[in-house]
């Protein structure tokens, strides 16, 4: 079954919330992520999954530009300090 949670997160010093939706496939967990904010989640359009694979967190493709990459670091980031604060 899907977990969702809002998760709160900062980019370029502002404040933004994003919905993570977060299942298991064969063993990894996904992290399909949405955020409140028209702009930024038509910047992250189609690189939107974060993967956890032994409590690591890493973008499920390969990113070249540079601002998309800062962004979806700064949820990932986010993700794992929420995680963290959970144990």
């Amino acid at each position: 079954m899907d977990k969702i949670i809002s998760l709160e997160f900062t980019y370029r010093s502002k404040p933004y919330y994003a919905l993570i939706r977060t299942k298991e496939y064969k063993g990894e967990k996904l992290h399909s992520v949405t955020i409140m904010n028209g702009d930024l989640e038509r910047k992250l359009y189609g690189h939107h999954v974060i993967i956890e694979k032994d409590g690591v967190f890493q973008s499920a493709e390969e990113i070249l530009n540079k601002e998309i990459a800062e962004l979806k670091q700064s949820i990932a980031q986010a993700l794992c300090q929420l995680q963290q604060s959970a144990v």
